[in-house]
């Protein structure tokens, strides 16, 4: 039997998802607007060719998440999400946030812009991806996607629309771009 619809779980639920957001590290691999590319280590054991090579698994975590999002498919959203922040969060509470944000910013979607910053999380093995959107209306809009690896598998944990993030995302100023600076 379910009890009262709790009023805060929305919120809950948000900030469930949002909890891995704050375990990432500083970016490691920029690609700026200009097709640039800014290269910065957050681990100076760690090469940037061989961060490259193993953050394109989780990257393609990533796109298919984007591909199912902006065809409306919440079921295999939610089936890509992790199982540990699904427990947490509840089946209802997973399908408000992808039915209330999700998939409603996705569906603007026509193609991801040129400026992505990529950073390892910590405490888990993944990389968190900032991004730009390109509407189609051809508005940049800032997102996050967090992938990682739990229990063997790449999942997403967390996707932030419509989210800027200052020291990760490149900025538009006056007529020209401004990444971050990763010295």
């Amino acid at each position: 039997m379910k009890g009262p619809l709790d009023p805060n779980l929305p919120r809950r639920c948000k900030l469930a998802l949002v909890a891995i957001a704050f375990a990432a590290l500083p970016s490691a691999f920029a690609q700026s607007p200009a097709g640039g590319q800014a290269l910065a280590q957050a681990d100076a054991a760690t090469p940037d060719f061989a961060m490259s090579a193993q953050q394109q698994p989780f990257r393609s975590v990533a796109d298919e998440f984007m591909a199912a999002a902006t065809a409306g498919d919440a079921t295999k959203s939610a089936r890509m999400l992790s199982p540990t922040i699904v427990a947490k969060t509840g089946t209802e509470g997973v399908e408000r946030f992808l039915t209330g944000e999700v998939l409603p910013f996705f569906s603007q979607f026509k193609g991801v812009g040129s400026s992505i910053t990529v950073s390892r999380t910590a405490d888990v093995t993944g990389f968190v991806f900032y991004m730009y959107m390109v509407s189609k209306t051809d508005e940049l809009r800032p997102f996050v996607i967090y992938v990682i690896e739990e229990g063997g598998a790449k999942v997403v944990a967390n996707v932030l629309v419509d989210h800027f993030v200052e020291t990760r995302h490149c900025a538009r100023v006056g007529a020209r771009w401004k990444c971050p600076d990763f010295s």
